[in-house]
């Protein structure tokens, strides 16, 4: 009996961890063999003022024993940690690149030069692993990003923000429109 509840126990917890992963993760996962193609010719670029950045890659991953592939964004992210430095990494599947694009062009685009008194406005894309936050606080705005999965309890230890490099939303819109 104690036995099939720490079978049920950790089919569960599995089950749960896998349902917070991007489609192309699964995949990584599943295959033996892989190559992946990373399109060094458009990538959007954040850097934050103590050395910190993030990157996004459009890749072509493929199981090289089915040849199958996937199309996706790759998010490369080297951040301080506590004292540490981390680097990590999120991919965003192609099933999730459209949202992405919306997100960016109605939300984030249009509110670029956006001017509040007194106020402030987030606004905030929630993928399988990753999650991406635009704030305005009257005149000052901010990108965050966040990687899910990698801390404690399912809270995020991973975390980057810039209020420098704004506009380079726009390369990370060419990025996205690369993929899908």
């Amino acid at each position: 009996m104690k036995q099939l509840i720490a079978a049920a126990f950790l089919f569960l917890s599995v089950s749960l961890f896998a349902q917070n992963q991007s489609s192309t993760r699964d995949f990584i996962d599943k295959a033996n063999f892989l190559q992946i193609n990373k399109d060094w010719t458009i990538t959007a670029e954040f850097y934050s003022g103590l050395g910190e950045y993030v990157k996004f890659y459009p890749v072509e991953v493929m199981d090289l024993k089915s040849k199958e592939t996937r199309d996706a964004l790759l998010l490369n992210m080297h951040a301080k940690s506590g004292a540490d430095w981390v680097d990590a990494e999120a991919w965003v599947g192609l099933d999730e690149v459209a949202g992405l694009i919306d997100f960016v062009e109605s939300y984030v685009i249009p509110n670029l030069d956006l001017d509040l008194r007194k106020k402030s406005r987030e606004f905030i894309f929630e993928s399988k692993e990753m999650k991406l936050s635009f704030m305005v606080h009257e005149r000052q705005r901010r990108i965050s990003i966040w990687l899910n999965n990698y801390g404690k309890e399912g809270g995020s230890k991973y975390y980057f923000w810039t209020e420098s490099q704004i506009n380079n939303i726009t390369y990370l819109l060419q990025v996205l429109k690369r993929i899908k």
